[in-house]
């Protein structure tokens, strides 16, 4: 289970660094992005708290709010890009 969740918790940090680059580009709205950088990493807090009894909802829920958080960064980019 340790490795699983050591490659969790790097995938998730990946994501985090390569979002925040996102927050460099010209016309994006630095602090929306930076805010859902702040919010993926505390995902990373919450692999090491799983719930008893649900894991699987667990996961699940981490999923749904890693993919929340990526779809606020690209939507911002999206914004910028057509600006």
């Amino acid at each position: 289970m340790t490795i699983l969740f050591g490659n969790l918790k790097k995938k998730i940090t990946n994501i985090a660094s390569d979002l925040f680059l996102v927050s460099l580009m010209e016309g994006v709205n630095r602090e929306v992005v930076c805010n859902s950088v702040h919010n993926v990493i505390k995902l990373i807090i919450r692999i090491s708290h799983t719930e008893p009894g649900n894991v699987k909802g667990f996961y699940k829920k981490l999923n749904e709010d890693l993919n929340k958080e990526i779809k606020v960064v690209a939507d911002e980019l999206a914004k910028a890009t057509k600006a």
